[in-house]
């Protein structure tokens, strides 16, 4: 698994006083397509944060099935983790560890709205779901940010998520 340090401020990672940990997944289907969340205006790829009762794996699991109403099995581990460090994290006096895994996940199945259980936040924004076919993926990301229809960091961090996976599941291609 590939791991990315961020630590710009180089803040004693010893000495963090919070850390959120989030999960993602590379859904794709068998047309080599990513599905993509839209919401609170950005992109996004489908997950959200990890409950300390869960494995890693289960949060995927259950936020995959809140956001899209697809049931997923999950076959192998992260290929991918992003840690970012920060000090006076919202300027509320504190230090803060954001880590995020990435998965991959295979799932011919479309998203299921009957069976998505969204958030309040995801039900009053302008959540929705679409697909992108991976070989326009990177173009999109790149295109997004330019635009500002993306918000600046979390597009980098798609885009060094897609670099990777090319990198390593695809050979490079």
């Amino acid at each position: 698994m590939k791991r990315v340090i961020i630590n710009e401020e180089n803040l004693d990672i010893t000495k963090i006083d919070d850390t959120v940990i989030r999960v993602k997944a590379l859904l794709i289907n068998e047309k080599e397509e990513l599905l993509v969340v839209h919401n609170n205006y950005t992109y996004q790829f489908p997950g959200g944060h990890w409950r300390e009762h869960e494995s890693l794996e289960e949060t995927l699991k259950r936020e995959i099935k809140e956001e899209t109403g697809i049931t997923v099995t999950i076959d192998s581990g992260p290929f991918m983790v992003i840690e970012e460090y920060y000090d006076d994290y919202l300027k509320i006096g504190r230090s803060r560890c954001n880590k995020m895994y990435y998965y991959i996940v295979h799932s011919n199945a479309g998203p299921k709205i009957e069976e998505m259980n969204l958030s309040d936040l995801e039900r009053k924004t302008d959540f929705h779901l679409f697909y992108i076919p991976m070989k326009d993926m990177e173009q999109f990301l790149k295109e997004s940010i330019e635009n500002n229809s993306i918000e600046k960091i979390i597009g980098e961090e798609m885009l060094a998520v897609m670099q990777e996976y090319k990198e390593k599941m695809m050979g490079g291609k």
